[in-house]
């Protein structure tokens, strides 16, 4: 039996949900680490010793027993059941994981990556109640390449520069650096290329969040001419770009972005 030090009580300001798969839970911790978040404040409930945690001397004392005291003559609210609900999952010897997370952000990305490990039930549990915890279907880092290439491939610089923060910094392949949104948008709708000339990505893009709302994003664009549209035109090439993101409410705006252009060893030497 776990020590009364490790004990849970009711778990305020934490993000729970229930992955079935023992590996997938393994994964999801792994992708949290990864996001930022310390290790201390995740918590993996699994099996009897997990049930203890949970429920110290059993379903009708412990945990519960503490969680009705608190919430007299209110043992139909959702909140008890949700708890009780967790507590059956790990008695069934599934896995609960709980994510301490006091900001909105950290909420939403704890929930993202319990959704994207195959979690159910995931919940946030406040002070005073319990709230679903849906996929966010928002805007994630991983966009942000893709949005790129289609600004690009349109000409448009404003929606390229909309990607960007109002003092961000843009390197090209060339290592011209221009400063501030302003200048990004003014320097792409000089170069940009007429129709016919597409980017797109390639290949995997990379995605390493720093904090749970920064993160650099590498992605493989690969620019060519669209099948008739010039002969003579130059063949296909691959450039890197490197983008360090951060969130902005529901969006990823880019602090700094960095290309580069991928040659063979050949070339290279």
């Amino acid at each position: 039996m776990s020590s009364r030090s490790d004990f849970i009580g009711t778990p305020t300001n934490r993000v729970v949900g229930t992955v079935t798969d023992a590996s997938k839970a393994r994964e999801a911790i792994g992708a949290l680490l990864q996001a930022g978040f310390h290790q201390e404040h995740i918590d993996l409930l699994q099996g009897e010793q997990g049930l203890h945690r949970l429920d110290e001397t059993g379903a009708h004392h412990g945990f519960l027993a503490q969680f009705q005291r608190t919430m007299i003559r209110t043992l139909e609210t959702d909140d008890f059941k949700h708890l009780s609900h967790h507590v059956e999952d790990v008695r069934a010897g599934r896995c609960v994981i709980m994510v301490l997370t006091k900001r909105r952000e950290q909420r939403i990305v704890a929930g993202d990556i319990l959704h994207q490990y195959g979690a159910e039930f995931v919940g946030f549990y406040g002070r005073w109640a319990w709230a679903d915890v849906p996929p966010s279907h928002h805007m994630t880092p991983a966009d942000v390449p893709a949005m790129f290439a289609r600004a690009w491939t349109a000409g448009d610089a404003n929606a390229l520069a909309s990607l960007f923060d109002g003092d961000a910094d843009f390197v090209s392949g060339t290592g011209l650096c221009w400063h501030g949104r302003e200048s990004i948008r003014k320097e792409h709708a000089a170069r940009l290329p007429g129709v016919g000339v597409t980017m797109e990505p390639t290949g995997e893009t990379r995605v390493k969040l720093l904090l749970p709302e920064v993160g650099v994003v590498h992605a493989h664009m690969t620019l060519s001419s669209q099948s008739g549209a010039d002969p003579v035109a130059p063949p296909a090439r691959t450039t890197i770009i490197s983008f360090v993101v951060h969130r902005v409410g529901e969006r990823w705006l880019c602090a700094s972005a960095h290309t580069t252009d991928v040659v063979s060893d050949q070339v290279a030497s």
